[in-house]
């Protein structure tokens, strides 16, 4: 890719930012008592503490605690689902409840997220870090392969899980997330590839995200959820307690921060280096 599509891309990126700043802008103006209201109190909902999903355990790896939602016979094998952004263990409640039948099902909060534990510095937010925490934790609670489960951050993750050591994975199922060799080799081809990440460009910047995801009682998440291009098919299956416990669980200190920082720290690592590396 060249330079004068770098520049298309930042640009584009740039009008996209600007574009939701004015939005905001115009809607703080005309609902400018939310602009001083004291920001509201969410509450823990009942759906996140449903014994139907399984048991809450706090696994300890690489220095921290994951929190997991564990369900399914113990005998069983290990199907281990690494959740995206802005998500957390409750975006896989479907699939538990279909797979604990026949699989010990762990939903896993990732470092920074949920109730995991949230180191401060970012620099705990590194790929080679967040790859570590779930080779442990999979050793942990697999006594030997087990089905990894993935989407998007979760799947950027998992890439490289399963390359590093492929002798703890028995089957690799990933959604929204292609090879990282790959999408790099799209990306400097195809700006289009490209223009679809700008708001990675966005999360780039300190606060200003976080003050965007807040705005209007955490507006940004709700219509992520809902909206008819970014929001799920089935609306039925985001219905308005769904939409409260991840409302819930971002509004929680730090829990947009850590997550935004995995952003920040995303173009430390080159792809073709990592999987051209020779593995154990």
């Amino acid at each position: 890719m060249g330079r004068a599509q770098y520049v298309l891309l930042i640009l584009y990126a740039l009008y996209r930012v600007l574009g939701m700043f004015l939005f905001y802008f115009i809607h703080f103006l005309t609902h400018p008592q939310k602009i001083f209201a004291k920001r509201k109190v969410h509450h823990c909902p009942p759906a996140l503490r449903d014994e139907s999903y399984g048991m809450h355990q706090f696994i300890t790896v690489n220095g921290i605690k994951l929190h997991c939602v564990i369900s399914g016979p113990e005998d069983a094998p290990v199907m281990l689902m690494l959740h995206g952004f802005p998500e957390f263990w409750y975006s896989w409640r479907y699939q538990i409840r279909e797979f604990n039948k026949d699989y010990r099902v762990v939903a896993v909060d990732l470092r920074g997220y949920g109730e995991s534990d949230k180191p401060l510095d970012s620099k705990a937010y590194t790929i080679p870090q967040l790859v570590s925490d779930i080779i442990e934790l999979i050793s942990s609670v697999c006594k030997d392969k087990c089905v990894l489960v993935a989407h998007d951050w979760g799947g950027i993750i998992a890439w490289r899980v399963v390359y590093q050591r492929p002798d703890l994975i028995a089957k690799y199922i990933v959604l929204c997330c292609p090879h990282p060799k790959r999408y790099l080799e799209l990306a400097k081809v195809d700006l289009n590839t490209l223009i679809r990440q700008w708001y990675v460009l966005l999360f780039q910047f300190s606060y200003i995200p976080e003050m965007i995801i807040r705005a209007d009682d955490y507006l940004f998440l709700k219509d992520l959820f809902t909206d008819s291009k970014t929001g799920v098919v089935n609306t039925n299956r985001m219905d308005d307690d769904a939409i409260s416990a991840f409302i819930y669980t971002f509004s929680q200190e730090n829990a947009l921060k850590c997550p935004l920082y995995y952003y920040k720290k995303l173009f430390e690592r080159d792809p073709d280096k990592e999987f051209n590396q020779p593995r154990d």
